[in-house]
This record gives C-alpha cells, structure tokens and sequence, in this order.
C-alpha cells in the first residue's frame, strides 16, 4: 500500500520553505545589488578617467571658469573638449533634462551643496546622459572649494569636478549610494577624499555621514 503526504506534512513543508525564501532571497538580492553598484562605479570611473585623459593628451584646457560663463560659452567648451571623448545620448547647459527632477542628498539626509532641484548639483554646470543611462555633473571648483568639499589638493587656482548617478533618473539621488564625486587634476581622475583612511571613510559612509568618500569603497573591491 503506497503512503502518501498528509495535508498537514505539506503546509509544514511550505512554511518552512517560505520561511527560508525569505532570509535567503533578500540577503541574495543585496549581494546581487551591491555587485552591480560596485560595477556601474568601476565603469562610469574608468569611462570619465580615459575621456578626460584624452582631453588632456589633445591638448585640451581641462580646466575652465563657469562662474561667470553662459550657456554659449559652456557648450562651447564642451564641444571643443569633450564631446568627441564620452559617448551621450542628450546634454544640456545649465538646464533640466540631464539630471535626477528632484533634489540630491548627503547620506545623512541633507541636500548636497549647492543642489539645483532638476538641473544638478552646482551653478553653472554641464550636465549629460552617458550612453547606459548614467548622468554625470561637470563643474569648476576654486582651489580651496575642491579641498573643502572634496578633499582633494590641486596646484592650480581651479579645478574640475564631475559628480556621476549610476541609476540615472531612478531614486535614492544620494551620495555614496547612486551618486559619486571626482575631482580631475595634473595626475588624472581621482576620487574625493582619496587620502582619508579606512576609518575615516566608514564614518562617512555612515547614516551619519556625507557619503563623498564612499565611492572609493567601491573602486577598492
């Protein structure tokens, strides 16, 4: 006489199965996730990193003054500079269109400085569409700004810096989550706060931090 589950045998085995879907599947799905924010990062950099290395190597000023620029003088440098270096679907010259609609934010909750509700982050910016969907801010920094916000020394009285979205439009727009910072200097791209130390860069990353230097968590794994 064959003998089969009984009714009762069955829910148990489906609670049990259910009850170790659900510890697996999110931890799973973090991994997974953590994996491909640790990728996007390594790409986007290495993407902006040979763009502006080409400028450079051309012969091009990679070092320019927005702040008293317009919109003309913007385009104009980034046809002249970049355009033939990184591959984009749109760019638009201190206007919405090429960044996340809403605001930017620290990890700690806090709106980035100097956020532009659906233009970027900065004030007369450049900002662009990469070709998978990645947004990216180009802006000049003063000397001591660069070295205040991003903890980066330069020898020049200006520099550039980019900030980059992996996800483009989609959420968090947070710093150290979707949202990196760079600097470009005389020794190529570097990442913000490149000279802090394993601990530093974990209290920054922290619910209580900016989130700036966390893009080297990611370009080190």
């Amino acid at each position: 006489m064959k003998k089969g589950f009984t009714l009762s045998e069955v829910l148990i085995a489906l609670v049990v199965t259910g009850v170790i879907a659900a510890i697996t599947v999110p931890h799973i799905y973090a991994q997974y996730t953590e994996l491909e924010r640790i990728s996007k990062v390594k790409k986007t950099y290495s993407t902006l990193a040979n763009a502006m290395t080409r400028v450079k190597a051309d012969g091009g000023d990679y070092i320019f003054d927005v702040v008293n620029d317009d919109d003309e003088n913007m385009k104009n440098w980034y046809d002249t500079y970049l355009k033939n270096s990184l591959i984009t679907t749109k760019v638009c010259y201190n206007t919405s269109g090429c960044w996340n609609e809403g605001d930017s934010y620290n990890l700690d909750g806090s709106t980035v400085y100097c956020n532009r509700t659906g233009i970027g982050i900065g004030a007369n910016i450049i900002t662009a569409v990469l070709n998978d969907g990645t947004f990216i801010v180009v802006d000049a920094y003063g000397k001591n700004s660069i070295s205040s916000y991003f903890g980066v020394d330069i020898d020049t009285d200006s520099g550039l810096i980019m900030f980059f979205d992996i996800n483009g439009s989609k959420k968090p727009n947070t710093l150290g989550k979707d949202i990196f910072a760079v600097v470009f200097t005389e020794d190529g791209l570097v990442p913000a706060y490149k000279s802090r130390t394993a601990s530093q860069i974990s209290s920054d990353c922290s619910s209580s931090g900016k989130g700036y230097s966390c893009i080297q968590k990611y370009l080190k794994q």
